[in-house]
């Protein structure tokens, strides 16, 4: 943000106009109370989310919320593997798998489910772990430490309420000697899991992939809205009819058919349920951002039954 701030700057943007505040909860609880304030818009968790959204009401403010997801990625039988491997890596691991509209549930059709995970553990092998900086680096740290020993105590109640730790989930110590206190993480891909599992109904904000086995299209679609989130989902098949189909019934407020995770500028974002209200970006978000005025203009004489 402090560097976008510096962007507009030396771009000519007038004073004011953007303006970044540091400061911790109190500071943004101040800033949401404030009668300078008509418009609130908030990313982060939903137990945060809620709190700023009650503080937002008291002072009958408009909110936009983009809050946490589990979201789905479906893979049918006729998915062209290497490119459902592909969207499964990026759905999980791009930014060190810190990113809210991550499809940390891999649905995978039972007839390709071998071959889809063995072909992904091959490729997830290759994965370069290093310094960000480095262009050559494909996965760095986590965010902070709070963070970090949040995904291992996600990985440990996978591994102990029953699922399959396949690959990764452990600290990286093979690294140069600037980096080892660094919070690096080897990506963490479980199989043999169930809709039960903690991993597979909370936000774990990290690199875990959790694969989930299913036999049919109505069977999947269930599966995939049991959550209390609805931010995104996925759905890969050459079957177009069916990936329209299967989106429409699919609770969550982005999808995508045959990619995962783009987000052009002109594509309304928002989630369904716990995974917040309103729209950032395309047409979708004018309502969110601005206010309707109605205006009425007489060009005649006003009427009137009245005696004069």
């Amino acid at each position: 943000a402090l560097c976008l701030a510096e962007c507009y700057a030396e771009a000519g943007v007038p004073k004011g106009v953007f303006q970044v505040v540091l400061g911790d909860g109190q500071v943004g609880d101040e800033l949401v109370k404030s009668d300078l304030v008509s418009k609130v818009s908030f990313t982060g968790s939903v137990g945060v989310g809620q709190r700023v959204y009650e503080t937002a009401a008291r002072g009958m403010k408009k909110v936009t919320m983009e809050l946490g997801g589990k979201s789905p990625l479906i893979l049918f039988d006729d998915a062209e593997l290497e490119n459902a491997v592909s969207a499964a890596m990026l759905a999980n691991f791009y930014s060190n798998g810190q990113v809210c509209s991550n499809g940390t549930r891999v649905f995978v059709h039972e007839s390709i489910i071998e071959e889809f995970v063995d072909r992904l553990v091959e490729r997830t092998k290759k994965l370069r772990i290093g310094d960000p900086r480095d262009a050559n680096s494909d996965i760095g740290p986590m965010a902070n430490k709070d963070q970090f020993e949040k995904v291992l105590s996600y990985v440990d109640s996978g591994i102990k309420e029953g699922a399959s730790l396949l690959y990764g989930g452990t600290r990286v110590n093979d690294l140069p000697e600037e980096l080892r206190d660094g919070y690096f993480l080897s990506p963490a891909i479980f199989t043999n899991c169930t809709d039960d599992m903690t991993i597979c109904r909370e936000e774990v904000f990290g690199m875990l992939m959790s694969i989930l086995s299913f036999s049919s299209e109505d069977e999947v679609i269930t599966r995939a809205n049991n959550t209390e989130f609805g931010l995104a989902s996925g759905v890969f098949t050459r079957d177009i009819q069916r990936g329209h189909r299967v989106v429409e019934k699919l609770q969550a407020g982005v999808t995508w058919i045959n990619n995962y995770n783009l987000a052009p500028i002109n594509l309304p974002w928002g989630g369904y349920k716990y995974s917040g209200i309103g729209r950032e970006n395309g047409t979708g978000s004018i309502e969110s951002w601005t206010q309707l005025k109605s205006v009425y203009l007489e060009m005649g004489s006003v009427e009137c039954d009245y005696p004069k």
